[in-house]
């Protein structure tokens, strides 16, 4: 990883085993999740961004700890849910698009969804096949 490339995600798996990404969004968790769905099971996450989507991942990977940067009340609320431990720097309402003009499309894709393996396909769907 080259200097520039700033980390966005990062898991910490039996205190010493750590996997790195600098991909936004939900790519980071989607792919490790596609590659071995065990990766994130009892692991520490720490996410730059933590809305209801990436929560759903989190618990469908069975985290056992997470910190967000930045976490939405409606990500907490799912971490609440599945009795996942997490710390944040900044609560907010909403995780906002890029433009921060409006929701985050994968907040929205996820509003109705409360199931974490429905969350995961839903999602796996929409980002991995583009």
């Amino acid at each position: 990883m080259t200097d520039n490339q700033q980390t966005t995600c990062t898991v910490i798996k039996d205190g010493s085993r750590i996997y790195r990404s600098s991909q936004g969004g939900l790519r980071p968790l989607l792919s490790w999740l596609a590659d071995d769905p065990d990766l994130l099971k009892d692991s520490y996450v720490i996410d730059k961004v933590v809305g209801k989507a990436s929560a759903l991942l989190l618990a469908y990977g069975g985290v056992a700890r997470v910190h967000g940067q930045t976490m939405s009340r409606t990500g907490a609320d799912v971490l609440d849910a599945h009795g996942i431990e997490y710390s944040y720097d900044a609560l907010v309402d909403h995780v906002l698009n890029k433009d921060r003009t409006d929701m985050c499309p994968m907040e929205k894709k996820v509003a109705a969804i409360d199931d974490p393996a429905q969350a995961y396909a839903a999602l796996a769907a929409l980002i991995m096949h583009h």
